[in-house]
């Protein structure tokens, strides 16, 4: 079930997709991000680089796990699962999976070629401290979006408005001291804000994000079973 996870994303279909989707495009989106955030703020340009290849990280495994799924639902795998096995843990293990492999893959790559170019290696024991935390937390919003979406006619929709915030409001392009109240308010309501500025300054929270994922864990957990149901008796009515 993993293999043919992983061979159904769009990443696998050539090598020239490969390339495009774990080396050029997330290269394009670092440089970018990066030249906006280096008009704010003062942090070693490395170490805001590596932020955002972390951060670009989260946001691939949102889309893929959210690709798998609608992939499912269009093929009925996903209505077969809900009314015959709802609960289980093969099915999810194995999306969860597929969708964790791209995303630590993408970013490997990415920190490698950041090594490699700027022989600095002074980030990495932070990197590889948050790096496991921001891939729990983006596969908790990842299952929330794609369960609150489920049936709807974009199914898409809550991981579309979810992969283009979080960097926002994750804190790698403005500062969080920068950030008006009700936007900072709102970087408080995902679970990356603070392991962010811990990574980049050593002074965020990480604990106020565990507990923040928490919430989101148990909102997606709330949904899915209100969906499970909704599923079942929308399948009894065909």
């Amino acid at each position: 079930m993993l293999k043919i996870d992983l061979l159904s994303l769009p990443y696998f279909r050539n090598w020239r997709t490969f390339v495009v989707s774990f080396v050029i495009t997330p290269v394009l989106e670092i440089l970018m991000i990066g030249l906006l955030r280096a008009q704010f703020s003062s942090i070693a340009a490395i170490k805001l680089v590596v932020a955002i290849s972390l951060m670009t990280a989260v946001g691939t495994l949102l889309a893929s796990l959210s690709a798998l799924f609608v992939n499912d639902q269009v093929r009925g795998v996903a209505l077969e699962m809900a009314v015959v096995s709802p609960y289980s843990i093969k099915y999810w293990t194995s999306k969860f999976t597929a969708a964790l492999i791209v995303a630590l893959g993408q970013v490997i790559i990415t920190l490698f070629l950041v090594t490699i170019v700027t022989r600095d290696t002074s980030w990495i024991s932070r990197a590889a401290l948050v790096l496991p935390l921001l891939l729990i937390y983006g596969a908790i919003i990842a299952f929330v979006a794609i369960i609150i979406s489920w049936q709807h006619d974009d199914p898409y929709l809550t991981a579309n408005i979810l992969g283009t915030v979080i960097i926002l409001l994750s804190g790698v392009i403005v500062p969080l001291s920068l950030y008006p109240k009700w936007l900072a308010f709102l970087t408080q309501c995902l679970p990356f804000s603070q392991t962010m500025q811990w990574f980049l300054t050593g002074s965020g929270s990480l604990f106020l994000n565990s507990i923040v994922a928490g919430i989101w864990l148990l909102l997606g957990i709330s949904m899915y079973h209100y969906q499970i149901k909704r599923v079942k008796r929308h399948a009894m009515i065909q």
